[in-house]
């Protein structure tokens, strides 16, 4: 076999030799080849990354605040020998260096544009599904499974509240006896975010911890006033409720919003007037009551709930058509900060409709620092960046608002207690009283009921979405301005 190999090989025509002479030579080049191509882009792979790494040490480019996600980016670290031998400062500073990398927003839009090019998806789901608790019948508190506790130490715990009561009173006379709570920063919380073509959906889930919690506090401010002040709550669906048929829900595993709803208003306190603001909304669930790009209602879908509580009242709603409008075009929010930036909801914006009221457009507010100015109800933002053009209502998240409506002189007022869902349900109540009161109960330092009592409100109105009113976190807020 050996001897018929080497009898062809001496039978190749020289011609065949020397083409597999260049074979030859051509394979042992070609590695050299690919390798100098392969090193010339390490090269350039690295430069670009120097390059990257010098442009985001400029400090004057590197951003202070994010207008898509609406928040303060994070600042650089204070040094201190103790923090930066514990590693605090170094993690401080990648934090730092991650949030505010220079053209960051621009950077996250190209990456999740890239990543939809991969294929064509009408919907999508941002963000992880968590379990949500079911709705109960009938609500069942802590107390009613626990064991009993023995008198002693029940009494020893009483006594410790009673004492840690007395210490904050004394405290308060201190301080001349101002109750002043410390407040932070907090932010909106959209949570898992569902894009269905050019629409974007906040998912909901029910926690009874929570709600249980936001029943005892409004629960707990209508038993502290006076008998003569009416306490309305009113908890608003948010857009997943309203156009998301129920099996599609499920199948999201959001929980029902008007068995969770109801399971509120089922136990909160008889001397609480609720609003049903579900069966208002979802009458109408053919217009435009939510935005497409952000997780609040529109003015519209707000009026309708107004006109609900006019209704409770015994009054008759302002008509839509009476209104003096303004249009602000360009608006994309929240959900499309919190759905990595999808290009669906960027590529169709939402327009924002503020109805002036009757009697005035003319407003004050105090800020988280103190001071006070003057303001519109509806402000004009037609030139505001696009994710900021919710705020044309009541200048948006202030701690306290005051609006006096100069065509009445009868002594009434109202005071609105809420998150930002409350911001675009204000303005239709100017034209019923003589003086509206606003609380955002996240920002509001001092105490609700010395506010009832000082100012002679008549109505008390808690307005929250349903997401709000089951966040223990938020709820907490609540808790602190009912108790203080």
């Amino acid at each position: 076999m050996e001897e018929n190999r080497r009898r062809r090989s001496a039978q190749k025509s020289p011609r065949t030799e020397r083409s597999e002479r260049a074979s030859a030579r051509t394979r042992r080049r070609k590695p050299k080849k690919d390798y100098k191509f392969v090193k010339y882009k390490i090269y350039a792979f690295s430069v670009c990354l120097m390059l990257l790494a010098v442009v985001a040490l400029i400090i004057p480019l590197r951003p202070k605040e994010s207008s898509v996600e609406k928040r303060t980016l994070t600042k650089f670290p204070a040094f201190s020998v103790e923090s930066f031998l514990n590693g605090e400062f170094l993690n401080g500073v990648s934090t730092w260096y991650a949030d505010t990398f220079p053209f960051r927003e621009a950077l996250l839009t190209g990456n999740t544009k890239m990543r939809m090019a991969y294929g064509i998806r009408s919907s999508q789901i941002h963000g992880s599904i968590q379990t949500a608790d079911d709705v109960p019948a009938k609500r069942i508190d802590l107390k009613d499974i626990i064991l009993p506790i023995s008198k002693e130490p029940m009494d020893k715990l009483m006594n410790d509240i009673r004492s840690a009561v007395a210490t904050q009173e004394a405290a308060n006379a201190a301080n001349g006896g101002v109750k002043r709570r410390k407040i932070t920063q907090v932010p909106e919380q959209v949570g898992t975010v569902y894009v269905a073509g050019d629409t974007g959906f906040s998912l909901y889930g029910f926690t009874q911890e929570a709600a249980n919690q936001y029943i005892d506090a409004v629960s707990a401010l209508a038993n502290k006033v006076d008998s003569n002040v009416k306490v309305y709550d009113i908890v608003v669906p948010t857009s997943t409720g309203i156009y998301l048929d129920e099996k599609l829900q499920k199948d999201l595993g959001c929980s029902d919003q008007k068995e969770s709803i109801q399971y509120i208003y089922d136990n909160m306190d008889d001397k609480v007037v609720t609003i049903d603001a579900f069966s208002a909304l979802k009458s109408h669930s053919d217009e435009y009551l939510y935005f497409r790009t952000d997780h609040h209602w529109t003015a519209l879908g707000a009026y309708y709930t107004y006109s609900q509580l006019m209704r409770e009242k015994g009054k008759t709603p302002t008509s839509l058509a009476d209104y003096e409008t303004k249009v602000f075009d360009g608006f994309i929010g929240s959900l499309y900060s919190s759905s990595n930036q999808a290009p669906s909801l960027a590529e169709n914006p939402d327009t924002v409709t503020a109805y002036i009221p009757l009697a005035t457009n003319e407003m004050s507010f105090t800020d988280r620092d103190g001071v006070t100015m003057d303001y519109d109800i509806i402000h004009d933002v037609s030139d505001w960046e696009a994710g900021s053009k919710y705020n044309c209502f009541i200048g948006g998240d202030q701690p306290i608002s005051e609006i006096k409506n100069p065509k009445l002189s009868d002594g009434s007022s109202c005071v609105v207690v809420k998150e930002s869902f409350g911001n675009a349900f204000v303005p239709f109540l100017v034209d019923h009283y003589e003086t509206v009161y606003v609380v955002d109960y996240r920002y509001y330092p001092e105490g609700l009921t010395a506010l009832i009592r000082d100012k002679g409100i008549q109505d008390v109105i808690f307005l929250n979405n349903i997401a709000a009113a089951t966040t223990s976190s938020l709820v907490s807020h609540i808790e602190e301005i009912v108790n203080y």
